[in-house]
């Protein structure tokens, strides 16, 4: 069955990373994804995990506040505490795709005009 989950979100803290006995590493974080609903605005935090050597490239460009799309495996975790049952949702993320803002990336591409844009035309 296929199980791909794509999601957008602002990133609410900076990630943890840990490493496995093994030495892998495991980057974790958690994104804030709003929604409207009957004209009211909705949050949902989702924690996303990324494993390996993606884990670790990624560690450094990760920070609080930015936009990222994720893509992934959606995970829920089970446990049991004091005789109840509790459940969990995450994402074991494949692909990180950082949403960079309009007013960056529209001032490089005002000014095409000249032999590179006219080579478009």
């Amino acid at each position: 069955m296929i199980n791909t989950i794509t999601i957008a979100g602002r990133v609410v803290a900076d990630p943890m990373i840990n490493f496995t006995k093994s030495g892998m590493a495991v980057l974790n974080f958690t994104i804030a994804n709003n929604r409207k609903y009957k004209s009211v605005e909705q949050t949902t935090f989702i924690d996303v995990t990324l494993f390996g050597a993606y884990a670790q490239s990624l560690e450094n460009h990760i920070k609080k506040g930015i936009a990222i799309d994720v893509v992934g495996e959606l995970i829920q975790e089970r446990w049991e505490n004091d005789g109840k049952n509790y459940y969990k949702y995450k994402i074991n993320a494949k692909e990180i795709d950082f949403r960079i803002p309009k007013s960056i990336t529209k001032e490089p591409y005002e000014n095409l005009e000249g032999e590179f844009y006219e080579d478009f035309q």
